[in-house]
C-alpha cells in the first residue's frame, strides 16, 4: 500500500503520493484525496461503482481519475474508502484505467468535516513521475 503526506500551500492543499505500482499510486492518491477532507474509514463502504477513464497520458489520466471521485461525491453524494481491481494500462498511446471504487451513500450535510470540500484537482504544480521502483506524484486541488 502507498503513503500520503499533506502540503501545507498557502492557497491551496496538496499531496505527494509514494507507491511501489501505478495502481496503487491512483488508488493512494484517491485515498488522500479524500483524506483532505473528512475521514473515510470513519464511514465504511456499502456499495461499490465501477470506473473506466481514458487519457492521452497518465497525467491527465490521474487528474480525470480523481475529478471522476469529486463529481461522483459532489453530485451522487458519495464518499469513497476503498478501491479494488484497479489497473492502469497503456495501448496505442492512449492510457486507461478501470477500478472498482467502494463508497457509502452519505448526506453531506451530517459528515464530520477535516477541512474544506474539494472543488478540482488541478494541473497546477502536477508532477508524475517513476524514480527507480518507486512511482511519485505531487498535485494540489482547489477548495
Amino acid at each position: 500500500m502507498g503513503k500520503f503526506h499533506i502540503l501545507d500551500h498557502t492557497a491551496d492543499k496538496g499531496l505527494e503520493v509514494e507507491a511501489s505500482s501505478l495502481p496503487d499510486l491512483f488508488e493512494t492518491a484517491a485515498r488522500g484525496l479524500f483524506r483532505l477532507m473528512i475521514d473515510p474509514d470513519a464511514y465504511p463502504p456499502t456499495e461499490q461503482i465501477d470506473i473506466e477513464i481514458t487519457a492521452p497520458d497518465l497525467e491527465m489520466l490521474m487528474v480525470r481519475w480523481l475529478n471522476e471521485l469529486v463529481y461522483q461525491f459532489e453530485v451522487h453524494h458519495r464518499l469513497f474508502s476503498r478501491y479494488s481491481g484497479v489497473e492502469v494500462s497503456e495501448q496505442e498511446g492512449r492510457w486507461r484505467l478501470r477500478a472498482q471504487a467502494h463508497y457509502r451513500p452519505i448526506d453531506p450535510q451530517q459528515l464530520e468535516w477535516d477541512g474544506a470540500p474539494v472543488k478540482s484537482v488541478t494541473y497546477h504544480g502536477l508532477r508524475l513521475e517513476r524514480d527507480s521502483e518507486v512511482w511519485r506524484l505531487r498535485y494540489f486541488v482547489d477548495v
